[in-house]
Order: structure tokens, then sequence, then C-alpha cells
């Protein structure tokens, strides 16, 4: 028997290259790395945001250009959004003076999601002030509003008209005569007449009054101005006051005066008128 100790072969670490270690470790972490980068992604894309219940008014145009004393119209839409349903109203504010605003129709029911028109129509008046004017639309239904803002662009209006007239008779101490006084538009639009005067300029005396230094002035006569009712529309052309319709004692007037004083030096003199109106352009 060989009692000689037995050699053992002594134990050795495998050895792993570097490399291939440092490998294994990316490999490793790559799943984990694209499931956070698909978790983060998916977190970024959540449910997107209740859209509340309301309304959204536009216009179509929002500005609109006129003249004075004209009407214009506007076209408002109404909008249902997250599901509004309810009836909606119209109103406007910050209008210029003269101007008002009607609605055709006067309400619209809205359903879910869905849009409705109406009409806007601006009524200016012939004193609107001239220039731009920036007002807002709203739509109501109960506590649900919404606005949109709206412009008008006024015009001033600047149109000229002649008045002449004559007395229908001659005149004496105590007669009144009635004057037919004529309007003539040369403009291509009716006008709405407003106001209408008339005053005497001028007395002439006949020479042999004037020779005699016989006395007769504006005070020896009286103005009666015209009585009927405004407007007066005179459309394009020359038109008196009775083809107008206005009635005799409605005209203006014009009396001598029967004065205790000599008048001898009225007779035949010459009056000479001057008349003078407003008004605007229809």
């Amino acid at each position: 028997m060989d009692h000689r100790p037995q050699r053992t072969t002594p134990f050795r670490k495998a050895r792993v290259p570097l490399r291939a270690l440092i490998l294994a470790l990316v490999v490793a972490l790559v799943p984990v790395a694209a499931l956070a980068a698909s978790s983060g992604q998916g977190a970024s894309q959540g449910a997107p945001a209740k859209v509340s219940k309301g309304i959204v008014v536009t216009l179509s145009p929002s500005s609109r250009t006129l003249d004075q004393g004209q009407s214009t119209t506007y076209t408002v839409s109404a909008t249902s959004t997250g599901g509004f349903t309810g009836t909606v109203t119209f109103a406007t504010s910050g209008l210029p003076t003269g101007a008002v605003a009607a609605w055709q129709p006067s309400s619209v029911v809205l359903t879910s999601g869905s849009t409705a028109h109406v009409t806007m129509t601006v009524q200016t008046a012939p004193s609107t002030p001239a220039g731009k004017a920036d007002f807002t639309v709203k739509g109501s239904s109960g506590s649900v509003q919404a606005s949109a803002p709206a412009q008008l662009q006024i015009l001033e209006v600047k149109r000229t008209f002649d008045v002449s007239g004559s007395v229908d008779g001659l005149l004496a101490p105590g007669i009144t005569r009635p004057m037919n006084l004529q309007i003539s538009n040369s403009n291509n639009k009716s006008i709405a007449v407003t106001n209408l005067t008339v005053a005497i300029s001028r007395v002439v005396r006949t020479p042999a009054a004037v020779a005699a230094n016989l006395v007769c002035t504006t005070a020896d006569y009286k103005i009666t101005q015209y009585s009927g009712t405004y407007p007066l529309t005179v459309a394009p052309g020359t038109r008196t006051l009775s083809e107008l319709g206005v009635p005799e004692s409605k005209r203006p007037q014009i009396a001598m005066l029967d004065t205790s004083k000599l008048q001898d030096g009225c007779k035949g003199a010459t009056l000479q008128l001057a008349y003078s109106g407003t008004g605007q352009a229809n």
C-alpha cells in the first residue's frame, strides 16, 4: 500500500473577462430602462381635461360700416360646448347713442354640440355720433353666458338742400298770408328736414316812399314759423310744402301789422325773405 500523501489540485476561481461583465450588466438593465420609459410615457398621456358645459358666441362679420341714420346686420352664432342644452337669448352693451339692436329670432334652442344662428340688426339714428364704436354681443342661458366683440364704423352724413318760397297774395295792414316753401334736395337719398325758419332780411321801399321819407321797417310785419310736424321727408328732387301734404294753416305765415302810425311807406314795398333749414339724411 502506498502511504504517500495524495496531491490535491488547488481550486482556482474562474476568471471572467471584465468586458463580458459590463456587457451582461448593460443587457440586464435594458429591459428595466425600457419599462421605465414606457411607464413614463403612459403617465404623460393621461385622460383629456373635461370641457365644461357652456356656449360660444361668434359674429360674422364682426365689423360693419354705415351712414348715420342707416341700419346694418350681423349674423350671430351660438354653439353648445361640453354637452350644454338650453335656450339662449342675446343682448348688447356699449352701442353708441341712438343705436339699438334687434334680433331675429329673439332666441335659439341649443342641443348638445349644436350651433344656431340669429340675425342682429343695428339701427342708428341721424344723431348717432360718427366714428368707430366698439360694443359687445352677449349670449345668455341662466347663469351660462358668453360674449363676442363687435364694431360699428359710422360715417358722418353731410348733405345740403335749398329752401325758397313766396307769399301767396299781397299784404296790407291786418292781412296774413301763408308761404308755400319749396325744398330742393339735390342728393341721391332722401333727407329728413327737422327745422324750417323764415325771416325778413330787408324791406325795400319804393323810390317815392324814400323821396318822401316815409318809414317802413321789419317792425311793420310779423312772421309765424312753420307749425307742422317734423321730420319732413323729402325725396330727391324739389317739393313744396303743399306737395308734402302740409296744410296751409301749418305753413309759415307773414302778416302786415295794422298799427296806429302812418304806414304809407309800406305801400308797394318789397320784402326780402331769408329761409333756412336743418335736417338729416335718411
